[in-house]
């Protein structure tokens, strides 16, 4: 049918400044574009982070097979794929917008560079000022000056792409300063933790790929812990979606006490170990999601321990609700019963794990044979230390009782929890860190109502209970003006 039509085209400068606000983060923007170079089948990525007072710039450049003129031009075309044609099963683009969207979420100039094996190199730049004062499509087809021509530099391989991204407004704003210096060697180490953590399974195993941040090759952050020996791997479980099908593997990290200190701060990850917990989706072996108990589920100390694999390729795209950025996933209606049952499992022995010393009640009136915690693990704003389980039927009667033995049985489990090993471990690691005071909880208040009078019974001084008091690891992240104001308001009262 024909219809009577006008052609309208958008006006290129309010979608241009409209896509540098999808959300990127600099860690994801970075990351997509290293998509592309995976896509091009690079076995070395080398990213460059500057920012200096004379230029600031990110320039990637990757040893893949490169883009011929007519396919570098429709790269850096704006929608330069359609989301629903048919593609490669292990290609990790989708909406062909990625480079673009990523790249000026970050900075107002982009110019690629690109040589395939016959030798031939092109170029193509967007510069979003030149576009706004054109309002036109104009993509220049030469770098936009010499200053941007000498950081492009040459592809020295048989082939390959460089990407530039110049005016790093959206990273860090002119003019130079030593203290926006350090906040952007910061977003550094953000970046390299986020690639190490996204990229793992590309970068370990046969054909694995080199990623080189600042001249570092990068170290894959492996989730599951899958070489320490404590660590549990459950069943894989498999369930088709419509053409794709959907593998889950479980792991149950081990028991800090099974690791040794560097694997546990390798195993918290970049955002911690209470964090962490939870599935991780990947699509075509690409971490889409780091840690999530996708809305099925809340976030907890005991369950810290879970994590869960999901592999989907990208025929799920549309099913899993993949978004441009590629840093989010919603699992189909169909996949949820099966992914509930499989988290609740796996929870379930996190838990075991996480309270991995316990003893059976020995109580006349219980006739369960559960197993009752003799140790918990607390986790605050400033710490994580193990305190003794006042619910254990073993001692909870006493303590309950409200009499001498009661009291000096609580006097007794104080100390255990404060020298117990675990504990003075973590208290001198913290002592090391700058801390922000708190105000004293009145658990904690409670802690030294119990020992002021305690100490008043063994006939010690004011001094001297101050002294004790200041001295013990689990006090020190107060106010030493505070705590001595409620040892003296103890100790008259």
């Amino acid at each position: 049918m024909n219809f009577e039509h006008q052609l309208i085209l958008p006006d290129a400068n309010a979608v241009i400044h409209s896509l540098r606000s999808i959300g990127y983060s600099i860690e994801t923007a970075i990351a997509d574009i290293i998509d592309n170079s995976i896509d091009a089948d690079a076995k070395e990525i080398k990213a460059d982070m500057v920012w200096t007072s004379q230029n600031d710039y990110i320039r990637i450049e990757d040893d893949g097979f490169g883009m011929d003129e007519e396919t570098l031009v429709q790269a850096m075309k704006i929608g330069s794929h359609n989301p629903l044609d048919q593609r490669g099963r292990k290609i990790l683009g989708r909406f062909g917008m990625g480079l673009k969207t990523a790249s000026f979420s970050i900075g107002k100039r982009l110019t690629v560079k690109s040589k395939t094996t016959e030798g031939m190199s092109f170029t193509r730049c967007w510069d979003l000022d030149y576009i706004g004062e054109t309002n036109n499509w104009t993509l220049l087809m030469q770098p936009f000056n010499k200053e941007s021509e000498e950081l492009l530099g040459e592809i020295t391989g048989e082939s390959g792409t460089i990407v530039l991204i110049e005016n790093l407004d959206r990273l860090v704003n002119a003019p130079f300063t030593e203290k926006k210096a350090n906040k952007f060697f910061n977003k550094i180490g953000d970046v390299e933790k986020h690639l190490s953590m996204v990229f793992h399974r590309f970068l370990e195993g046969p054909g694995k790929v080199s990623l080189k941040l600042n001249g570092n090759v990068l170290v894959p952050w492996d989730p599951f812990l899958t070489r320490e020996f404590a660590t549990q791997e459950l069943p894989e479980e498999k369930q088709r979606v419509k053409d794709d099908v959907v593998s889950i593997q479980s792991y149950v990290l081990p028991h800090h006490t099974k690791l040794s200190t560097e694997a546990y701060e390798q195993g918290g990850g970049p955002r911690g170990w209470l964090e962490q917990q939870g599935f991780y989706i990947y699509r075509n072996k690409r971490l889409l999601v780091a840690g999530s108990w996708l809305n099925l589920f809340s976030r907890s100390e005991a369950y810290k321990l879970a994590r869960i694999k999901v592999d989907i390729s990208n025929e799920s795209d549309f099913e899993w609700q993949i978004d441009i950025k590629k840093s989010s996933a919603k699992p189909p209606q169909e996949l949820q019963p099966l992914i509930r049952k499989i988290a609740e499992k796996t929870r379930e022995k996190s838990y075991d794990v996480f309270y991995h010393r316990g003893i059976k009640s020995t109580v006349s009136n219980k006739t369960s044979n559960a197993v009752e915690h003799v140790w918990e693990q607390v986790t605050n704003r400033s710490q994580t230390v193990f305190k003794l389980n006042r619910n254990n039927s073993l001692v909870k009667e006493m303590i309950e009782r409200n009499d001498d033995l009661a009291k000096q049985l609580k006097f007794y489990l104080f100390h255990v929890e404060e020298y117990c090993p675990a504990n003075i471990i973590r208290y001198n690691a913290l002592q090391s860190q700058e801390e922000i005071k708190e105000a004293v909880s009145l658990e904690d208040r409670n802690r030294m109502n119990l020992l002021v009078n305690m100490f008043k019974e063994m006939e010690m001084g004011f001094e001297d209970i101050i002294d004790q008091i200041l001295n013990y690891d689990s006090f020190k992240k107060y106010e030493v003006a505070e705590l001595k104001s409620i040892t003296e308001e103890i100790y008259g009262g």
